[in-house]
């Protein structure tokens, strides 16, 4: 009897293309049977041969051969809005996995809304609306923490007072630090 091995790869190499609505296969062994997780939004229209068929949901789609149809390089679908593959499962015809690239390239942009050119005049037409003038102050409603209350009146009797040395160090002596503060 023989074992089936869900880890142990089968000869051959794969790669699902994705690019501007249209979704292929390119592989070097026949393949029987393919699995794909993806994210988006489309409408999916299958491009498959005779004897093959999709099914699917709105994160995965299952494409199987019925009567042992191999594919090697084909286009598997076509759609109108966006894919995103993320894994693939591709069988060979001893219904082993086989090493899949993909490739999501060029994914198109639906609803292109604006232009560069409209774009790049906005951009060298800015002027700034701010006004000038002076701030106000802004008020604050914050919570009572029992700190005593400080006014503008207290503001202007605190005075800084600041230390300045007025005398330049001698000459020939250390002048570490930053002038003498």
């Amino acid at each position: 009897m023989t074992r089936y091995n869900k880890r142990e790869l089968g000869t051959g190499k794969s790669t699902i293309i994705c690019n501007d609505g249209s979704c292929s296969i390119e592989c070097d062994v026949d393949i029987l049977g393919i699995e794909i997780d993806f994210t988006g939004t489309a409408s999916i229209t299958p491009t498959l041969p005779d004897g093959w068929i999709m099914q699917g949901n709105k994160s995965k789609i299952l494409l199987i051969a019925l009567q042992g149809l191999a594919i090697k390089n084909q286009e598997l679908f076509t759609y109108e809005g966006t894919i995103k593959i993320k894994r693939v499962v591709v069988a060979n015809k001893e219904a082993k996995r086989i090493i899949c690239n993909i490739q999501n390239v060029n994914p198109t942009w639906i609803r292109q809304n604006w232009s560069m050119d409209a774009e790049a005049d906005t951009w060298d037409n800015f002027k700034s609306k701010v006004k000038k003038g002076k701030a106000t102050t802004t008020k604050y409603n914050l919570p009572d923490y029992g700190l005593p209350k400080v006014d503008k009146k207290d503001i202007k009797k605190t005075k800084i007072k600041t230390r300045r040395r007025t005398t330049t160090p001698k000459s020939g002596g250390s002048s570490r630090g930053s002038g003498g503060y």
